[in-house]
């Protein structure tokens, strides 16, 4: 009896363990928040500026970013000589592309618009996600590219799903999937991130990022933080 007792503790002390050990979202989220910077970093996060290339097509085209936090976001693109600019704010978004013989500024439809005001927000969807009206679940494990990732699912504030990876090692998000609505159309969007690196200052981001559908690569060569960011490069032009 004592011995049935002795093993009913083991027992007891291993699923106590067990249990204590568990990861939760929250846990997660918080270790993700760290790798990127820690939380007084990334509230402090005000502007980002981005240098690289774009690989599409068997083409490799320079970009330049600039994101002021939840105001204003400015791709360029240089194809063939000809400076390609889309704009998104919390309110509307245009896009001038010469590339797609536009001659003049264009509205953004309301769909496209909606999928690149997420770029608006610097510190990332996960961090202060109740606060913006989000819900996360953690979902299990899956492997990405042959290392463990704990898989969180996201619920938005309109209902829309998504879910996000992070590597169970270094805690960084290393793939996300959404599903969006283009033109009527459904896709299944999907971003895989990797080799990170961090700014000078200690903010850590992805230097690679692949797009499917349409093979998009993107390369990022520089990233400024709270370098000045003028309203004026968000402005339509007349």
């Amino acid at each position: 009896m004592t011995r049935i007792k002795s093993y009913a503790l083991l027992a007891a002390f291993l699923i106590t363990g067990i249990s204590t050990y568990a990861q939760t979202a929250d846990e997660i989220i918080a270790k993700n928040t760290a790798a990127m910077g820690g939380e007084a970093k990334l509230k402090d996060l005000k502007t980002q500026y981005v240098e690289g290339n774009m690989e599409v097509q068997g083409q490799s085209v320079p970009i330049k970013k600039w994101v002021k936090q939840n105001e204003g976001m400015r791709l360029e693109f240089n194809v063939m000589g000809s400076n390609n600019v889309q704009v998104v704010t919390r309110s509307t978004g245009w896009s001038l592309m010469p590339v797609m013989m536009q001659t003049a500024p264009q509205d953004m439809d309301s769909a496209t618009l909606k999928i690149m005001q997420a770029q608006l927000d610097l510190r990332g969807e996960l961090y202060d996600y109740k606060n913006k009206g989000k819900k996360i679940a953690l979902a299990g494990k899956e492997d990405v590219n042959g290392t463990p990732a704990y898989k969180l699912k996201v619920t938005g504030e309109n209902g829309a799903t998504g879910d996000v990876y992070i590597d169970a090692n270094t805690f960084l998000i290393v793939k996300t999937v959404n599903n969006i609505n283009i033109k009527g159309q459904s896709l299944e969007l999907v971003l895989m991130m990797s080799d990170y690196k961090k700014t000078p200052e200690g903010y850590a981001y992805a230097a690679t990022t692949t797009q499917t559908p349409g093979d998009v690569k993107i390369n990022v060569s520089k990233v400024d933080v709270n370098t000045p960011v003028v309203d004026t490069l968000f402005a339509k032009p007349q």
